[in-house]
């Protein structure tokens, strides 16, 4: 029996859907520098490896050239506008309150820059009620490295076997296994089931209100 004491978060895809501002952050910096735009359901299958991989396969290998130029507009105009059109998935706002009712640690790691990561989930959740909030910032390993669990595990004093990870993507999965918590896929996300399987996932879920069944 496991006995869980603290859940780490993926963002984009797993706690708020921010597919629609991504793309149109993404498609701004595109059209501007003369690049074709991308659809919204090739964006989703960019995301999730950090910001500059989406920008490089947004570009295509014969454009590597512009990324940076493009990362900088791109993230001017997400920065501005990342609260637009994104919202949480149905039923994760009351999910995490009754989490934090029972004293469930709750934290977030994703590959996203940590600026428009905490602008994000403090918005929609409320300053404080995920601690720590770590994103992608200068000198912190991307997913799937294992680096971030390891440092939430020991902000919290929990052992691996007390927390699980949830989040919508393989490299969540890889990122869950890589550090021994439990894996548990969020198929309401920008990822299918068939892949969470594919990617060796503990557990899938189906509905936000599934997160509270694993502490049964």
């Amino acid at each position: 029996m496991l006995t869980i004491k603290g859940m780490i978060f993926d963002l984009d895809g797993t706690l708020v859907d921010t597919l629609d501002d991504l793309t149109n952050s993404m498609n701004f910096a595109l059209d501007g520098l003369g690049f074709e735009v991308r659809p919204r359901e090739e964006c989703r299958k960019m995301i999730g490896h950090g910001l500059n991989t989406f920008a490089e396969r947004a570009l295509g290998a014969e454009n590597l050239s512009s990324r940076d130029r493009l990362l900088e507009v791109m993230t001017v105009h997400y920065r501005n506008n990342c609260l637009y059109l994104t919202r949480p998935y149905p039923g994760l706002e009351e999910v995490i309150v009754q989490l934090n009712r029972q004293g469930i640690r709750l934290g977030i790691l994703t590959n996203k820059n940590q600026e428009p990561a905490e602008k994000i989930t403090n918005h929609f959740f409320g300053i404080g009620m995920f601690d720590p909030i770590l994103g992608c910032k200068q000198g912190r390993k991307f997913k799937p490295d294992p680096n971030g669990i390891h440092e939430i595990l020991n902000t919290w004093q929990l052992m691996a076997s007390e927390v699980v990870l949830i989040g919508d993507s393989e490299v969540d999965i890889q990122t869950a296994t890589a550090a021994g918590v439990l894996a548990v896929g969020a198929a309401w996300g920008f990822r299918s089931r068939n892949e969470l399987v594919q990617a060796g996932a503990d557990k899938i879920i189906e509905h936000p209100t599934q997160i509270l069944r694993l502490l049964d």
